[in-house]
């Protein structure tokens, strides 16, 4: 097999938005299949080149799916490679890119079994409505919105989640509700192509349903360039998340380094451009 595409038990065929990487590389001359992550029987040697997409299970199994990644990257060329699969799985790596100076979301970061006053906190920050999520998540899971009347609440759900993980803390930011999440894909540092996303709160208002193709914004691009350059190290695949703060600001919501959708059915050429990416490390 030249190239295994990593996925998870389930979605054994990849999903609608991704799974056009397997006929683009068919297309190169290159036997690729989808391979599921935690598949006891699956050999990683067979594979010249073993790429991760929707291993959607992974932040439900963090230390068995980093562990993974570090045996089978003696195994295979895996992508991404595992020190940034491990990096990248736990959000304490937006604090580094905070550091190397990428403009961020204001975050208050609460300690695994510790906690902050909500109310001290939306305050001393100006903040009417917060967002609380875990470090280790991905889709929404366990992230939930709290406006200020609702304090009570908050302090209840922030003091239950912090007791079980490091907990985040960010202002709601209202341009989701209009503008939603723009998401700036990239294959072997190149930029392919730009998707504005609604929010991940399901409960969310919304002015648009599903994602779609947008023109690039310079701004926003070259942000999201500036957070390549930051991370040091080239990557195979990358999806830079950003949206504007309360204050106007474009600002860096996630770097997905791991599994994100990489919305190829969207740009009819974005699966060449990947599969041509991915032959390049054969």
């Amino acid at each position: 097999m030249d190239v295994a595409i990593v996925t998870y038990a389930g979605l054994p065929q990849l999903d609608a938005y991704d799974s056009p990487i397997l006929s683009a590389l068919t297309a190169l001359g290159l036997d690729a299949r989808p391979c599921i992550w935690d598949d006891p029987a699956m050999d990683w040697r067979t594979a010249k080149v073993a790429v991760i997409r929707t291993t959607w299970d992974s932040h439900l199994r963090r230390e068995a799916f980093v562990a993974w990644a570090s045996k089978v990257g003696k195994l295979t060329r895996l992508y991404n490679p595992p020190e940034v699969l491990r990096w990248n799985t736990h959000k304490a790596y937006l604090r580094e890119l905070e550091a190397r100076g990428i403009p961020f979301t204001p975050t208050v970061w609460v300690p695994q079994g510790s906690t902050v006053a909500l109310d001290a906190v939306l305050r001393e920050r100006g903040w009417d409505t917060v967002v609380l999520k875990p470090v280790v998540s991905a889709g929404a899971l366990k992230t939930y919105r709290f406006h200020r009347s609702e304090l009570e609440a908050a302090q209840a759900c922030l003091d239950t989640l912090a007791a079980e993980a490091e907990l985040m803390v960010q202002p709601y930011l209202t341009a989701f509700e209009t503008e939603g999440e723009r998401a700036y894909l990239f294959f072997d540092g190149a930029f392919s192509h730009a998707v504005r996303r609604p929010p991940g709160l399901k409960d969310s208002p919304r002015s648009f349903q599903a994602p779609h193709l947008f023109e690039p914004v310079p701004e926003e691009l070259r942000l999201a360039e500036d957070v390549l350059a930051a991370v040091g190290q080239p990557l195979l695949y990358a999806r830079v998340d950003v949206a504007t703060d309360n204050e106007g600001r474009t600002r860096l919501q996630e770097l997905e380094a791991t599994e994100p959708s990489l919305f190829l059915s969207l740009d009819p050429a974005a699966p060449t451009r990947l599969a041509q990416a991915i032959a390049r490390k054969l």
